[in-house]
């Protein structure tokens, strides 16, 4: 039961951030990244983009496993 609230809880913050990564700006999402300010003065904006775009749908379809099984705890 506790297992099934807390993968619940991780879902949710897993599908925000997929979704945010998917949806902000590219001036946003490497606003507080080092890392991504780096990756875009060596790579360019459009790789950098392409990158954060495979990062959030990568969340996505891990929050949405993680709810998937959390569902399962919580019912069995």
């Amino acid at each position: 039961m506790i297992g099934g609230i807390v993968g619940l809880v991780f879902a949710v913050i897993l599908l925000v951030n997929g979704f945010a990564a998917l949806r902000r700006p590219l001036d946003a999402l490497v606003r507080y990244d080092p890392f991504g300010k780096l990756l875009v003065e060596k790579r360019g904006e459009a790789f950098t983009r392409r990158v954060y775009r495979i990062y959030g749908f990568g969340m996505v379809v891990i929050g949405m496993i993680v709810a998937y099984v959390s569902l399962g705890l919580l019912r069995g």
